[in-house]
């Protein structure tokens, strides 16, 4: 063999590797699975008010209609959420809809209870929301379910934005 057939071939098999390595490469990059996003997950628990023993330490639960302090987001990772009774008395829903804001792209999650007169508590968690994604939970077709609304940061710190009684509001 000559030196040129010799390095032609070298040459050959160099190129070969690289679109070899180049297509393994491709591949390994189109096997990875879709980002998945997390499904709404809705928990239905009744918290009865028991009466405290003094011998035996309990915890109770008791469902206020007293909504608390609600906290003020800094400025710029400021939203808004608006909370609104389903009107339809079949099947009550409170809905909640995440309006967005300036701290939007800052916003990991979105908590949503729902404190029922009747003595049940909801609560929903959406992650990562789009301007318009809702949050449905059952309420008591009563004038006294309290929706309280909390934001997560990507700073990990979570506020209360939203906290009052709704009244379930039929449509006429």
């Amino acid at each position: 063999m000559t030196w040129r057939e010799q390095n032609s071939m070298k040459t050959k098999a160099i190129v070969v590797l690289f679109f070899t390595f180049a297509i393994l490469l491709l591949a390994a990059g189109c096997t990875q699975a879709p980002a998945q996003t997390p499904a709404t997950a809705t928990t239905t628990t009744t918290s009865p008010i028991q009466t405290p023993q003094t011998t035996v330490p309990t915890t109770v639960v008791i469902t206020t209609s007293t909504p608390e302090v609600v906290q003020t987001l800094p400025e710029a990772y400021a939203v808004e959420v608006q909370v609104a009774s389903s009107g339809v008395s079949v099947d009550p829903k409170m809905i909640t809809t995440f309006r967005g804001g300036r701290g939007i792209n800052f916003v990991t999650q979105v908590e949503v209870v729902n404190k029922r007169g009747d003595g049940k508590i909801e609560t929903a968690v959406k992650s990562h929301p789009n301007v318009g994604d809702t949050i449905e939970l059952a309420s008591s077709g009563g004038d006294n379910d309290r929706i309280s609304v909390y934001v997560t940061i990507s700073n990990g710190q979570k506020y209360l934005i939203f906290d009052q009684v709704v009244s379930f509001k039929q449509r006429g």
